[in-house]
């Protein structure tokens, strides 16, 4: 008596037909692929297409190959595909299919024909676009020159590591420079905070109360040019900033940096005055240091702006 075959059973056989299908799909194709010549290392587009499309499908995960005791194991990789079915290693066919893709049929083909070295090509790809354009639409590869292809290659490639080589140079010392205003700022910060003890610490004298006022002034006048100098400072680096001929990430990177430090520096000063003005408030009788100090009778005493 026949038993009858139930829908799960029914369709587990489809599905069983259809992987079935598929495996001897990729088979016939890995077994085109075989027949191709790797020994050469000449693979043509049309080859490069069929061994992409089996990368791809990963319809060649469960096929099964002898290893050398033998034994019957399961590919679950491309790795392993490539060097058990396929016979060539993954290194070798993922380097032309990446060729392929990069610089298209046209050049691919032509590069074949002239047999430059992976080197050349590896070469090529690390270039900016707009060089590799340079190459392939050279008119050494329409000629099939290939020693004019590689020297071409060669001198990109030289003059792009110049470049890159200068770029760096030109951040280390955009770097150099924040480095040298950021220590200029803390050096400056621990004198005035120095100055803030020292007068602190020495207070007024009645009796020498002129001598103290002068030295204050002078004090004063050291801390005040002290700022100026961290000014100028700030001035030269943002001359420097806009004149020295920098790509524009550098240039980016050091603005920010230039903009943000500014703003913090000066934002300190600006809590200094506030301070200041909240310890002593407006004073219309206030004169500077130079006009006291001419009226204590320090003659000759340069005049403090």
């Amino acid at each position: 008596m026949t038993k009858d075959i139930t829908p799960t059973i029914e369709k587990a056989l489809i599905e069983g037909k259809d992987l079935l299908a598929s495996k001897q799909d990729v088979l016939l194709k890995i077994g085109q692929a075989q027949a191709f010549n790797f020994a050469a290392k000449l693979l043509t587009v049309s080859e490069l297409k069929l061994l992409h499309e089996i990368k791809e499908s990963k319809l060649f995960k469960g096929l099964t190959f002898s290893d050398s005791m033998g034994k019957t194991l399961t590919v679950s990789t491309w790795d392993e595909c490539c060097t058990h079915i396929i016979g060539s290693s993954r290194q070798h066919i993922d380097e032309k299919l990446n060729n392929l893709q990069q610089f298209g049929e046209d050049f691919f083909e032509s590069a074949q024909k002239m047999k430059l070295g992976y080197r050349d090509l590896r070469a090529l790809r690390q270039l900016p676009e707009e060089e590799q354009t340079l190459v392939i639409e050279s008119q050494a590869v329409e000629t099939g020159d290939k020693e004019a292809v590689k020297e071409l290659i060669e001198e990109l490639s030289a003059k792009h590591k110049k470049e890159k080589d200068t770029l760096k140079q030109q951040l280390h010392a955009s770097e150099a420079q924040l480095k040298a205003s950021r220590d200029q700022s803390n050096k400056t910060a621990i004198e005035l905070q120095q100055t803030k003890e020292q007068l602190h610490i020495k207070k007024f004298s009645a009796d020498k109360w002129k001598g103290e006022a002068k030295q204050f002034f002078e004090t004063l006048a050291k801390t005040q040019n002290q700022i100026r100098d961290g000014f100028n400072q700030m001035l030269v680096l943002s001359d420097q900033l806009e004149t020295v001929e920098l790509d524009d990430k550098t240039y980016d990177t050091a603005k920010s940096a230039f903009y943000a430090d500014s703003k913090i520096l000066l934002s300190q000063l600006a809590h200094v005055w506030n301070e200041i003005y909240r310890t002593y408030g407006h004073q219309d009788d206030a004169k500077p240091s130079g006009e006291w100090l001419a009226e204590l009778g320090f003659e000759g005493t340069e005049v403090i702006e």
